[in-house]
């Protein structure tokens, strides 16, 4: 077994993982599995996509003020 084929089953088993839970949470509510894809990569997807940098440099940003300020005192 080559590097590769371990590379590819480990593909194919976290797809299968993702799909299964994917179905569950439709199952658990009572949509389908479209909506549920919908959500998660149009809906969830790009809002974490915008909000977790702008926290990151947010807490930069405060964290830089907060040094400054033990500086000085």
């Amino acid at each position: 077994m080559t590097i590769l084929d371990i590379i590819a089953d480990l593909g194919m088993g976290i797809y299968a993982y993702c799909t299964d839970f994917t179905i569950n949470i439709a199952n658990l509510t009572n949509t389908s599995y479209y909506e549920v894809n919908f959500f998660l990569f149009c809906v969830l997807f790009p809002v974490l996509l915008i909000a977790l940098p702008c926290t990151a440099f947010f807490l930069k940003f405060k964290l830089k003020k907060l040094k400054q300020l033990t500086e000085i005192q």
